[in-house]
């Protein structure tokens, strides 16, 4: 299991993407707390996040680099193996 901590903010700015992009999309059914993800789900919240980069673009479009929530979930991606 994978583990993905999101708060009341983390949400918001989830929902506010929306479907615009894949990783807010393969986000959006996530609760604000401890997500415990098993590893079938977390391969395909990766997969998401890697179609937004397809032809060169940023990881998550429409995120604030500096922003807690980035991190979150550049360490979420980076821990999928």
């Amino acid at each position: 299991m994978y583990k993905l901590v999101l708060t009341e903010e983390d949400l918001k700015t989830i929902h506010f993407v929306g479907n615009r992009y894949c990783w807010s999309d393969a986000l959006y059914t996530l609760d604000e707390g401890e997500n415990l993800i098993p590893e079938h789900e977390a391969w395909a919240i990766q997969e998401a996040f890697q179609n937004d980069m397809e032809g060169g673009h940023s990881i998550f479009p429409m995120l604030d680099s500096n922003s807690d929530l980035y991190d979150k979930l550049i360490e979420f991606y980076e821990s999928i193996v």
